[in-house]
């Protein structure tokens, strides 16, 4: 009994010591082989298949704030707005044209998205429904046409005179006017029909959109966002040579047809398209640069903002980050990570601000930084952002825009401002200028929730709202009496929210492992230092002699009365 204790004792004693050895040392090793080889970018393997065409749809939400007032706008008033949404559409991403460097350290692709309207979710809603939103293509136009109304005429006098100059006859008599008339006459002539240039322009209006009676658009969700608004139908003239300058512009939500007209949407050029050639980090060298964007259409820097007052743009146009659909593993006590977008051609910080969890499994909770919109000037060190190239619009002194907002007008090519929904966080300089803004935080910041051990985004949103100022311009009538100000026009939530399966994938291949392995630990350690303190107390109670105990010793010496006598018990012999 003695031995038996001091053996399981020393069971323990192994037991406790392996318990430790493995919870701290084997195990960790073990589940940090595991997840490099299960993040790492390889052909073959079931992460590499969800990278190339991930495993769900992301949710796209969109809100479109719809006009109650707009004539009471077009005379001056202040706007009101009402927010209808969420519109909600699957937004596919399928990765093509793959190719691996030599060394496999990188790999090069393109990403195809695909949006399809999920009319269950979106119920009552449909897309059919009817709005008064912005007209944003016409007030991005009649700005533009503002700027460049000289440039505009004298390029379509130019075509024309080129036009005459190939006819002889023509080109005869233009000698003979030439001759006959002062060069000054000439020159004055130019100058007045100039001047009147953007009186002329305004004759051409309703050609180009289809006699406007305000500043906003009835339309349907459908067509505002993916169909297409139709405009510079069948224009002649000015109108057709201003939808030339249009056309030149090469801008996003404009496409022209092979009639020759065009039509505005917002989103129909992210559909069925590309947005770039990624070149990313696969993570074989280092586990730590896993999916991080090593160049973008073979650059690692953007060409869009301005450079800055000291001479340099790399603040702002540098690209690096991931494209925020994955992250590199071992994220626990990472405090910042940058995410790039190509829709606002920019690269945003996002910080750590305390832990999460999504369907019980534990995570870390990113949020966007707050130098994304509220801190951006020369006091900063990014006024580079500060692009100033929308005319008339309520900025600082120095060019920049107020808090809250960012001049997207080099990345859209068109006045458009980004804020956050609801314009959380702008200056109450814009805030103060129109009705129907009801920010909060829980519904319009920002966020990523990550598995820390994995970098796998569980939840989020990229929540962004887009704006236009909305203001008076000289000789176009239907300006006339526009108050300044900066006009939401929808914001959208590109989010997502693991599905049932890829939690139970998460939960079988890393959550339930990591159980177990604790398990496992946790009880031999127990179970060996319950051994290792029990036995030895065991054994030595048994060795200590009880106190008051008296321990019995065998006699030699008896008593003669207790020898019974010879002859029988108790009897006389000689009888």
């Amino acid at each position: 009994m003695v031995q038996c204790t001091l053996v399981l004792a020393g069971i323990g004693v192994f037991m406790a010591v392996g318990g430790a050895l493995l919870g701290w040392v084997v195990f960790p090793g073990a589940v940090h082989d595991k997840i490099i080889e299960n993040t790492e970018l390889r052909q073959g393997t079931p992460q590499f298949k969800r990278f190339e065409a991930l495993p769900q749809p992301l949710d796209f939400k969109v809100f479109i704030f719809n006009v109650t007032n707009p004539y009471e706008v077009q005379m001056g008033k202040r706007p009101r707005v009402v927010e209808v949404g969420p519109y909600i559409y699957f937004q596919y991403r399928q990765k093509d044209n793959i190719r691996f460097s030599r060394d496999r350290s990188k790999v090069h692709f393109s990403q195809q998205q695909l949006y399809v309207f999920d009319a269950e979710s979106s119920y009552p809603l449909t897309e059919n429904d009817p709005l008064m939103v912005l007209n944003m293509h016409m007030n991005s136009i009649l700005q533009i046409i503002d700027n460049q109304a000289k440039e505009t005429i004298t390029n379509f006098r130019s075509d024309v005179n080129n036009t005459l100059e190939k006819i002889p006859i023509v080109r005869v008599i233009k000698r003979i006017i030439e001759k006959t008339t002062p060069i000054q006459s000439i020159l004055q002539i130019a100058e007045d029909e100039t001047y009147d240039s953007l009186r002329l322009i305004n004759v051409e209006l309703n050609r180009i959109f289809g006699r406007p009676d305000s500043m906003f658009l009835r339309t349907t969700p459908k067509e505002f966002l993916f169909d297409g608004v139709p405009f510079c139908v069948n224009v002649i003239g000015i109108a057709k040579a201003i939808c030339k300058e249009i056309e030149k512009r090469n801008t996003k939500t404009i496409r022209v047809l092979p009639d020759g007209s065009m039509k505005f949407s917002f989103f129909n050029h992210k559909n069925m398209t590309e947005d770039g050639i990624y070149t990313i980090n696969t993570g074989v060298k280092n586990a730590l640069e896993t999916q991080m964007i090593e160049f973008w259409n073979g650059k690692n820097m953007l060409d869009k903002w301005s450079n800055s007052s000291r001479g340099s743009s790399m603040t702002c146009n540098k690209i690096e980050g991931t494209d925020g659909s994955g992250y590199p593993p071992f994220r626990e006590g990472v405090q910042r990570m940058t995410i790039f977008s190509s829709d606002i051609c920019r690269t945003v910080d996002i910080k750590y601000v305390g832990s999460s969890s999504y369907e019980g499994i534990p995570a870390a909770r990113y949020v966007t930084d707050d130098n994304f919109l509220n801190k951006i000037g020369p006091e900063h060190n990014n006024d580079c952002y500060c692009v100033n190239r929308i005319p008339k619009a309520i900025v600082k002194a120095n060019g920049c825009l107020y808090e809250g907002a960012l001049d997207l007008s080099t990345c859209f090519d068109a006045p458009v401002v980004l804020t956050l929904p609801h314009m959380m966080g702008a200056a109450e300089e814009y805030t103060s200028l129109i009705d129907g803004m009801h920010p909060d935080p829980e519904k319009h910041q920002i966020f990523v929730d990550v598995e820390p051990l994995t970098g796998t985004p569980l939840n989020g949103g990229k929540r962004v709202q887009f704006n236009m100022f909305l203001r008076r311009i000289d000789s176009i009538r239907l300006t006339d009496r526009l108050p300044t100000t900066l006009f939401p026009v929808l914001w959208i939530e590109e989010g997502i929210a693991l599905n049932e399966d890829m939690v139970k994938l998460i939960d079988d291949s890393l959550m339930k492992i990591l159980t177990i392995l604790d398990i496992v630990q946790w009880t031999m350690i127990a179970i060996g230092l319950f051994l290792a303190i029990s036995m030895p107390i065991l054994y030595f109670t048994k060795r200590r002699p009880s106190s008051g105990t008296i321990t019995p010793t065998l006699t030699t010496t008896t008593s003669a009365a207790s020898i019974p006598e010879r002859g029988g018990l108790g009897g006389n012999p000689d009888k």
